[in-house]
């Protein structure tokens, strides 16, 4: 059940119903008790709601019947509790399932129907519920995963811009996939719009000739096609922008949209939720969503400010607990190959450096390089960066103790280089100290990790480069005008991923979107180079039905399998044992 109060200025509990009035917090908080049927440990989601320039404010209880549809907005926390080596699990397996998304839209850019189907084919492995094929007498559990692994992931990725842009993303692009796929019945949909009280409502079957005609004309569409698809019936606050741009037909409030349309609509809300939901503070959040601001907000923000901390005081007193676990979560944004140097066949030696960085290197570690040559010295951040990386690539100990001996040499004594750098070396190579074999950086921890100071040169260019400074470097490796404002257009939108594969792309002669992946790891890159001049991989874009992804080679959830149901281990161990595999 829903419970939900808008627009008020009636403190009387008696008409406390859906559009009954709301004067002040205090008042909800009493008509609330009043009701008798919601608790106060019940209250699972409250924010802010606007309508006709009112505000008001929404309260879930935990009996809603979202859980019993297979899409959900997400809008109630699960009030549950569960083994730590479980919460780990349904961690990792959206994470997989959200980089999967990620990977297959990049490889189908503009190919909605074979990215549909080979979405479907990964899910099938990693999340049944989500295409479709889930056994019966496995629904309401995986209903269930569904749910908490959402939100376990909304914790994980608070806590930087970038993580929370990228986490909707990938939800926003899977729930668009789930929604088609659910819409192929109808009925489906007026469930779903049903269980979340979405006031939506279906038109079908009540199109009289007329009104069919408005909605074309309106649409730009034939009355044909409005006569064979879906027509929904939307309150104009959830359709602004097909309202702002006069693509629908307006009645009463109320706008008359294609199926088509529906999604987008949806999609704007399921954003909205989870954006309000992640937000520091409600200020912030108004503050990044103006054309939903009223002045009479404001006067809530100091009781709801302390009501989310009251609602959030159970999750404090687990953090102990949970926040290296979550912390660990981002970190395994990348979930491919590790590169540790123990899988490579190649030799790579000092001399070689200079010509492969030429040919194959990413531009992080180009620019790099070529600050070593410069200056004969690294900071600490770019030590680290560029040694594991060449450590990944094949650059033995013994060469990379000769390599950075020869350049840093050129500065300092052989005596002050053997203090102070060659252990950190060794110990990079996990010969001394705790005998750690360091994996190279992905392209995650990259961008998340310390951002580079004034005198550094590590980091990711897409990331923590001005864009006039990008366009520069790129100019210099001799990317044309149009590649360069491809490239850093894609960084300004913080799609550093995509920037970095463009990147690749123009500096290998191939066409843009042909790769048929996207980068995440330097040392992805430099594998993909080499092969590409080995012969060993083609130039020419990947062909769609070659295309799969596989979900089956290091098995991040490992470690929480052989921990089932051994809730003292250490969180950050848990994934730790996974480190050293």
């Amino acid at each position: 059940m829903r419970v939900a109060v808008l627009r008020t200025s009636s403190t009387d509990s008696s008409s406390f119903e859906v559009g009954s009035e709301l004067n002040s917090w205090t008042a909800l908080m009493h008509s609330e008790r009043e009701l008798g049927d919601i608790s106060q440990a019940q209250l699972l989601h409250v924010d802010i709601a606007l309508a006709r320039g009112h505000v008001g404010v929404i309260v879930f209880a935990s009996n809603a019947t979202s859980k019993e549809t297979n899409l959900q907005l997400y809008l109630e926390p699960p009030v549950e509790d569960i083994s730590l080596s479980e919460f780990g699990k349904m961690a990792i397996g959206r994470l997989k399932v959200l980089r999967v998304v990620e990977q297959l839209k990049e490889r189908f850019a503009g190919d909605n129907d074979s990215m549909s189907e080979a979405l479907s084919r990964e899910l099938l492995k990693l999340m049944p519920i989500a295409c479709g094929m889930c056994a019966t007498d496995k629904v309401a559990e995986e209903r269930r995963r569904d749910l908490i692994s959402h939100f376990i992931l909304r914790l994980a990725f608070c806590k930087t811009p970038e993580q929370t842009k990228w986490f909707i993303q990938q939800e926003i692009d899977l729930f668009r996939y789930r929604f088609q796929l659910e819409s192929k019945n109808r009925m489906n949909i007026i469930r779903f719009l049903a269980a979340n009280d979405i006031g939506i409502e279906s038109l079908s079957e009540m199109v009289n000739d007329e009104l069919a005609e408005q909605i074309s004309n309106a649409s730009s569409v034939s009355v044909q096609k409005v006569r064979c698809t879906n027509l929904w019936k939307v309150p104009f606050v959830d359709a602004f922008d097909f309202v702002r741009k006069r693509k629908v037909l307006m009645r009463g409030g109320f706008a008359y949209v294609l199926h088509d349309d529906l999604v987008a609509i949806l999609c704007t809300k399921l954003r909205m939720t989870i954006s309000s939901a992640m937000a520091d503070d409600p200020v912030q959040w108004i503050g990044n969503h103006r054309k939903f601001w009223h002045p009479s907000i404001s006067r809530d923000f100091a009781l709801l400010k302390e009501e989310r901390a009251r609602m959030h005081l159970g999750f404090i007193e687990e953090e102990h607990r949970l926040m290296p676990l979550l912390l660990k979560l981002t970190d395994k944004t990348y979930i491919g190959k590790a590169y540790d140097g123990k899988g490579t066949t190649k030799r790579i030696t000092g001399s070689m450096i200079d010509e492969l960085c030429e040919k194959s290197f990413p531009l992080c570690m180009r620019q790099i390089h070529h600050r070593l040559r410069v200056d004969h010295h690294l900071r600490h951040g770019a030590r680290m960066q560029y040694g594991l990386f060449l450590k990944g690539i094949g650059l033995s100990l013994e060469d990379a103790l000769a390599f950075w001996r020869s350049e840093f040499t050129k500065k300092i004594d052989d005596d002050k280089f053997e203090k102070q750098y060659a252990y950190n070396i060794r110990h990079n190579y996990g010969k001394v100290g705790r005998r750690v074999d360091y994996k190279a950086y992905s392209c995650a921890k990259i961008i998340l990790g310390n951002a580079p100071g004034a005198q550094d040169c590590h980091g990711c260019p897409f990331r923590h480069s001005d864009a006039t400074v990008l366009a520069q470097m790129l100019e210099k490796v001799g990317l044309l005008k149009h590649e360069i404002a491809t490239i850093v257009d894609l960084s300004k939108s913080s799609q550093y991923d995509r920037a970095c594969t463009r990147y690749f792309e123009f500096t290998h002669k191939m066409t843009e979107n042909s790769l048929g992946t996207v980068i995440t790891h330097p040392n992805e890159y430099f594998d993909l180079s080499t092969q590409l001049i080995e012969g060993t991989r083609s130039s020419q874009a990947v062909p769609m039905h070659d295309v799969s992804l596989s979900t089956t080679g290091q098995e991040l959830t490992s470690s929480f399998l052989r921990a089932e149901g051994q809730d003292s281990y250490d969180a950050c161990a848990l994934l730790d044992m996974e480190e050293s595999q």
